[in-house]
């Protein structure tokens, strides 16, 4: 999630109209790391013949982020949802088609982890979808993002690359500390055969 917006962010700042469409459904955060708290609000347009879905707004440098998120449906950010199968494929339809996103230049998802029913339908209903896989350098977390990579390609989605996060704490004084081990995102890159786009400390 924090990848996402920080993409999402950068995009923005340079001038892009970004959607951002927070797909973990149970974990959800973004609205908490974008200091969105207003609910979601759904209003008629011309040509629909129902209401859609307004995306909350964010301004960012010159650009702005249109966020739909399952965390702006709820009263308390603490609340469960106890959403499966169908339930969770069905929602992610929703915050596509029936949003109104408006012009984007990028539509960035924030997906759980995993290759459960959300990857599943996504890949089902965008099927030009990129992925970029998030790791960290720890193996167990190598191990669940070599099976979303794994599930993309069955899916014949394209894998752009892996970014890993958490690479390593820097001090003050400019030492770094690989508190979670090191090399984790180059050797998952090299493994599913993809460039390695970044480390973030």
């Amino acid at each position: 999630s924090s990848v996402t917006v920080n993409l999402a962010a950068a995009m923005a700042h340079r001038g892009a109209t970004v959607g951002v469409l927070d797909a973990d459904i149970w974990g959800f955060s973004i609205p908490r790391m974008l200091g969105l708290t207003d609910r979601l609000q759904a209003q008629r347009f011309e040509g629909h013949e129902k209401p859609m879905i307004v995306p909350n707004e964010r301004r960012i440098g010159s650009g702005v982020l249109k966020v739909v998120s399952t965390g702006m449906m709820l009263d308390d950010e603490d609340t469960a949802l106890m959403w499966r199968g169908l339930m969770l494929t069905k929602a992610v339809e929703q915050f596509l088609n029936d949003v109104n996103w408006g012009k984007l230049d990028y539509l960035l998802i924030d997906m759980p982890p995993g290759t459960g029913d959300v990857q599943m339908g996504l890949a089902r209903m965008l099927p030009r979808t990129e992925l970029v896989i998030v790791t960290t350098p720890a193996l167990a977390a190598q191990k669940v993002a070599a099976r979303a990579a794994d599930m993309a390609r069955r899916s014949f989605l394209r894998v752009a690359g892996v970014i890993e996060n958490m690479s390593a704490f820097e001090c003050a004084h400019g030492d770094q500390y690989p508190l979670f081990g090191q090399g984790g995102g180059l050797a998952l890159a090299s493994d599913i055969g993809v460039p390695l786009l970044g480390q973030i400390p």
